[in-house]
């Protein structure tokens, strides 16, 4: 790797850049001995296969801007019980789930295929980030992004105890995020949703996920409640605020969110962080400098 022209996690990446940062702390003796081991050639192990799974950055107008901000980010801090990255901060989204396969999804705007294309995956992932993207955002925040068969947006959503039932029976796997759609005669219309990274865990790690990042716009008459089980605080946050904080070591956030969090600093406003852009892909994989560092790498793709 030309050293020179290396990006950190703080930087902007785009497809064909290289990327590199440090391995935190409390995984430097795993992460040591899985590269140690595959150096020697004693790691007989396969690395465990990442799950699919999307995350979504709802994004709203600030009334009042501030620090020169004008549009903030739903984020929520993870219950300490978490088995996966416990207290960190982090947008909504979570694991695709089989049930999402045995209902059709109602759809509108560009097609699984035209997506795939743009996503840079087959057409099943990309059908299957979509509605993981949609579920999940439902379930952790209350936001549904759907609209109605006619396309006309959906208000006060926190009064319907028959979606608040529904959304309950998604939490607990009963019921299938296409049969609620159906259900309540709403479509999920994709042109809702930019996707805009995917990042997949380094094979080091003993849990891994294939995980899409999206933006989105709030829509309007919704309001993100964050009542899920799997966080203890949720709200609206400036991306530079949370860049400081993580900085100061005051709230912990992933590489992944902060890369994408980075990446929304560079936006004006809402629309301009979800303008259309290409998808990239990063998969980082743990290495030791000539120095003895431990390091994730990855080409962008």
């Amino acid at each position: 790797m030309n050293e020179s022209r290396v990006l950190g996690i703080t930087d902007v990446l785009s497809q064909g850049s290289q990327l590199e940062y440090t391995v935190p702390e409390k995984s430097l003796e795993r992460v040591g001995a899985f590269v140690d081991a595959q150096r020697s050639g004693s790691n007989q192990n396969a690395p465990v296969t990442p799950r699919l799974s999307s995350t979504v950055m709802l994004l709203r107008e600030r009334a009042h801007p501030q620090d020169g901000s004008s549009f903030a980010v739903f984020m929520q801090q993870r219950a300490s019980s978490m088995a996966f990255v416990p207290d960190a901060v982090v947008f909504p989204g979570g694991s695709f789930d089989a049930m999402d396969d045995t209902y059709e999804i109602p759809w509108e705007g560009p097609s699984p295929s035209q997506w795939a294309q743009r996503m840079g995956c087959s057409e099943d992932t990309a059908r299957r980030a979509f509605v993981t993207a949609a579920r999940e955002v439902f379930e952790e925040s209350g936001v549904l992004l759907a609209r109605r068969k006619d396309g006309s947006e959906l208000l006060n959503l926190a009064g319907s105890e028959e979606l608040q039932s529904a959304r309950s029976l998604l939490v607990g796997h009963k019921l299938a995020f296409g049969q609620l759609l159906s259900d309540m005669g709403l479509v999920l219309w994709t042109d809702l949703f930019c996707p805009c990274a995917h990042w997949v865990t380094p094979p080091s790690e003993p849990r891994r996920y294939s995980t899409f990042f999206f933006r989105a716009k709030m829509p309007q008459g919704q309001c993100a409640d964050g009542k899920t089980s799997e966080a203890v605080r949720t709200g609206w946050a400036n991306p530079e605020w949370l860049l400081e904080q993580q900085r100061a070591g005051a709230l912990l956030i992933m590489p992944p969110t902060i890369s994408n969090l980075c990446d929304l600093t560079q936006a004006q406003n809402v629309t301009e962080a979800c303008a259309q852009r290409q998808t990239i892909h990063v998969y980082p994989e743990p290495t030791r400098k000539e120095d003895g560092t431990l390091v994730f790498r990855s080409v962008v793709r």
